[in-house]
């Protein structure tokens, strides 16, 4: 199956999930850490990139001119309006399409931004070329996303295990693989913040729909891997009766590089 097909397929069926309470994806104080990390200006012109129900562009929105914000899932979207309009938000736009594909001219947008979605990428440069793309000289892109463990193999795990849950997976990053994507997309990093996000496992279970056999599986690997040395690179433990586990998240800012000026 086409992963766009797969990406639309998981994502509308989480949709209706994704403000739930509990989430990391709709943690308050997780949106503060990544909004307050961003170079933001009232008079920006934003574009937030696989935006899914739109927590990172409402967040945004009050700190900046406008947004926009662009989704290949359609059910992903009318959340997203739902959401906004229920906050009174005027300055955002919500548009279906293709990170792959960006439909804006060059150079049109002050910062460019993506939560949690670079993972779902097959090939995660060519959204970044074209989120660089759409950036203005000298303007700043940024990405938020989960990481993988440096160790090729424990990665390896740490990803199987992940599209295990959420078929829509293909492969987190290292901290390495990241600093090595953004120079690829010709952005100087300028900052990179890290943060250890613990996730309760039934929750995030629970939010994909993942079938209650390959659950049971996953529980049980991530139980035989408690203790200090992670084999899974999720560093499980339990606390007060309820299996948790590790996500590392980063933020990455880079610059575009403004127009060399002619003689």
């Amino acid at each position: 199956m086409d992963h766009n097909r797969v990406v639309r397929k998981e994502f509308s069926k989480q949709a209706a999930r994704f403000g739930d309470q509990g989430l990391t994806l709709s943690s308050q104080d997780l949106l503060d850490w990544i909004v307050d990390s961003l170079p933001l200006k009232k008079e920006f012109r934003v574009l937030d990139v696989a935006a899914g129900t739109g927590h990172l562009s409402r967040a945004i929105a009050p700190r900046v001119n406008e947004v926009a914000a662009i989704d290949l899932t359609p059910a992903m979207l009318a959340q997203a309006r739902e959401e906004a309009a229920r906050q009174n938000l005027t300055n955002i736009v919500f548009e279906e399409g293709n990170a792959e594909r960006l439909p804006y001219e060059t150079g049109r947008f002050d910062l460019v931004a993506s939560r949690l979605a670079l993972h779902h990428f097959e090939k995660p440069i060519i959204p970044l070329r074209e989120m660089a793309r759409v950036c203005k000289p000298d303007g700043r892109l940024a990405a938020i996303d989960l990481m993988a463990p440096e160790d090729p193999k424990i990665a390896a795990t740490y990803n199987s295990l992940e599209r295990s849950r959420d078929p829509s997976h293909t492969a987190a990053l290292s901290i390495t693989q990241m600093k090595a994507l953004f120079a690829d997309a010709g952005l100087a990093i300028e900052t990179l913040e890290t943060r250890n996000v613990e996730v309760d496992f039934q929750r995030w279970t629970q939010m994909t729909g993942t079938a209650p056999g390959v659950t049971e599986a996953l529980k049980e690997r991530l139980l035989k891997d408690l203790g200090a040395d992670s084999e899974t690179g999720m560093r499980p433990f339990i606390r007060n009766g309820a299996l948790k586990f590790l996500q590392v998240w980063a933020i990455a800012v880079g610059k575009k590089a403004s127009v060399a000026k002619r003689a």
